[in-house]
C-alpha cells in the first residue's frame, strides 16, 4: 500500500465504505478491490500543466463509473488512483470481466491541450476473503498487484500470495543495494544506551545500537536492515563500523575511566566470520586503555548455527581479555549449558522477566535465582528493560550488578550522550542492601 493513502480523506472513506460492504458479504459471496492507477501522471504535468494531468484522472473515473454495476463503488484515494468496490461476487472471474472493462474503457485516446494522448492503466484486483480478511490488507494486496500488472501484457493482475513474496523480495533487495552505500552518504549513526551501577547510579558503559536513516529523512527499523545485513556480506563491515564508530565517540570517556566500557552486539553470522576476530582485536588495540573495555554481547542461540567455530572465537576473544556478555538470558536454549561451555563475563536478563519483577511472583523468583547463578559462576548481572523506580530499586535489593532502560535513560546520540555522561548520570540515594 503506498504509505501516503493513511492521510487521505478520500482513503479513510474508501476504507469505511469498504468495512461495510465486507460485513454485508453473505455466505459464498465475495467483494472485490480494485485499483486502477494512471500512469505517467508527473510526466503530463511536467509537459502539459497540473490541470492537464488532473482532468485526466477525472476523465478516467468518469469513464470507469460508466461500465460499473450499479451497487459497485468508486473513489478517488489518491491523485493518480482510483479505488473501487465490487460487492457481492460469486466468483473471482467476474472481478476479471470488471478489470478488462475498467482497462478498454480508459485505453481510449484523450484530448489535451491539441495534443492526443493514450492513457495508460495499471489495473490490481484483491478478493475478499480468499486474499485478506480486512479492509486495509484488501487494499494493501490490491496495490500490490496493480504494481504487478505494470510489467504484464493483460495491464491488470489478480492478486496471489506469490506476489506478496516477490515484492518483499524486492524490497530487500532494494533495501540491500541502499545499506551498501549508506556508510559513505552519511545516514548510518550510533546512539548509545547507558548502563549504570544499581547500588549509586554510576555511569558505568553505554550499548553502542546502529540506527540508520535514509537520504529521504526516513528511518529503517534495525529489525528490519540487520537480518538484511546479515543475509547479504554487509553484517561484519556494520559492526566493525559500529564498534570503531562507538569507540572514537568515547574515547575520552575510555582514557579517562578504565571501569567504562562499551557494548556492542555481535550477531551469529559475524560471530562465525573467519575475520572477525582480527578486525575487533584491532578496533581494541587502537580505542581501548584495557582489553576489557570493550564488551561483545551474544545471543544463546549464536551457539548454534555453528557450535564448533563459535565457541574457538569466542575464546579467541577471552585470550585477549574482551568481555563477553549473554544476552537476553532465558530467552533461548539450554542457558545452563552455555553457562559451563563458554567462559563469560557477563549475563543480561532478558526484559520479558524485569518487566514483572514486582508485579508477578514467578518473575522475582527467576530473577533472584539468575543472579544468584550467575554470581556463582562468577559474572556480572545487568537487566534489560528498566522503566520504573520500584524496577530500579526492586533490582538492586535483589543483588543485580547493573541496569539499563528508558527509567535510566533511553538510547541517545552521541553529543547527546557525551554531555549526559558528565551531567546527568543517574544518582541514586545509597541503599541499605545489607
Amino acid at each position: 500500500m503506498s504509505e501516503n493513502f493513511a492521510g487521505l480523506p478520500g482513503y479513510r472513506r474508501f476504507l469505511a465504505a469498504l468495512d461495510s460492504a465486507l460485513r454485508r458479504c453473505g455466505p459464498r459471496k465475495r467483494v472485490g478491490v480494485v485499483l486502477v492507477r494512471a500512469r505517467h501522471v508527473q510526466e503530463i504535468k511536467a509537459s502539459h500543466g497540473y490541470e492537464c494531468a488532473e482532468a485526466l484522472v477525472r476523465t478516467l473515473a468518469g469513464r470507469i463509473v460508466r461500465v460499473l454495476r450499479d451497487n459497485d463503488e468508486i473513489e478517488r484515494i489518491e491523485d493518480s488512483c482510483i479505488a473501487l468496490i465490487l460487492p457481492d461476487l460469486s466468483a473471482t472471474a467476474q472481478a476479471e470481466l470488471a478489470a478488462n472493462g475498467i482497462l478498454a474503457a480508459c485505453q481510449q485516446p484523450y484530448e489535451a491541450g491539441g495534443d492526443r494522448l493514450s492513457p495508460k492503466v495499471s489495473v490490481g484486483v484483491a478478493i475478499y476473503p480468499t486474499d485478506a480478511s480486512t479492509s486495509g490488507d484488501l487494499v494493501r494486496c490490491a496495490d500490490i498487484a496493480a504494481a504487478e500488472a505494470t510489467d504484464t501484457p493483460a495491464g491488470y493482475a489478480i492478486f496471489n500470495q506469490a506476489m506478496d513474496q516477490t515484492r518483499q523480495s524486492q524490497r530487500s533487495y532494494q533495501l540491500e543495494r541502499e545499506l551498501e552505500g549508506a556508510i559513505g552518504r552519511g545516514e548510518l549513526h550510533v546512539c548509545f544506551q547507558p548502563k549504570v551501577a544499581l547500588r549509586d547510579g554510576a555511569l558505568v558503559g553505554a550499548e553502542a545500537l546502529l540506527r540508520w536513516t535514509r537520504a529521504d529523512g526516513k528511518a529503517v527499523p534495525p529489525d528490519v536492515f540487520i537480518p538484511i545485513a546479515e543475509q547479504s556480506n554487509l553484517i561484519v563491515p556494520l559492526t566493525v563500523w559500529t564498534l570503531n564508530t562507538a569507540m572514537r565517540a568515547c574515547s575520552d570517556l575510555l582514557e579517562s575511566d578504565p571501569g567504562f566500557s562499551i557494548a556492542v552486539n555481535l550477531s551469529p553470522v559475524a560471530l562465525n566470520d573467519p575475520d572477525i576476530f582480527a578486525l575487533i582485536a584491532q578496533a581494541a588495540s587502537i580505542w581501548c586503555s584495557t582489553r576489557q573495555q570493550l564488551v561483545l554481547e551474544i545471543t544463546e542461540t549464536a551457539l548454534f548455527r555453528d557450535p564448533v567455530t563459535a565457541l574457538r572465537t569466542l575464546e579467541e576473544f577471552h585470550g585477549e581479555g574482551i568481555r563477553l556478555s549473554i544476552d537476553d538470558f532465558g530467552t533461548g536454549y539450554s542457558s545452563l549449558a552455555q553457562l559451563a561451555r563458554v567462559r563469560l563475563n557477563e549475563l543480561k536478563i532478558d526484559r520479558s522477566f524485569v518487566n514483572g519483577v514486582t508485579r508477578i511472583e514467578r518473575n522475582m523468583q527467576i530473577v533472584r535465582s539468575v543472579i544468584d547463578l550467575a554470581h556463582n559462576f562468577g559474572l556480572t548481572v545487568v537487566a534489560e528493560g528498566i522503566e520504573d523506580d520500584e524496577t530500579y530499586a526492586c533490582l538492586a535489593a535483589l543483588g543485580c550488578d547493573h541496569g539499563q532502560g528508558y527509567y535510566i535513560a533511553r538510547p541517545m546520540v552521541t553529543d547527546i550522550f557525551l554531555e549526559w555522561a558528565q551531567t546527568g548520570r543517574v544518582t541514586r540515594p545509597a541503599l541499605d542492601l545489607a
